[in-house]
């Protein structure tokens, strides 16, 4: 796992945005969003719920933010 991808993950599971997160991290939104969905890709599972005013990680993304 790139370290990267995980800070953002990280970010965002704090933050409770992609937007939020993407300030936090002086990237774009859509590429905190990328990064996401890459993280996703590698480990086959969602890590967060995408809702119209933020997200909420899943069980999966909780525990991944726990360890």
């Amino acid at each position: 796992m790139d370290l990267a991808l995980l800070r953002t993950f990280v970010t965002v599971h704090r933050a409770g945005s992609f937007t939020r997160a993407a300030a936090l991290l002086g990237l774009s939104q859509p590429a905190v969003t990328s990064q996401i969905r890459t993280l996703e890709r590698q480990l086959g599972r969602p890590l967060f719920l995408r809702q119209a005013r933020g997200v909420t990680p899943t069980t999966i993304g909780d525990e991944l933010a726990h360890k």
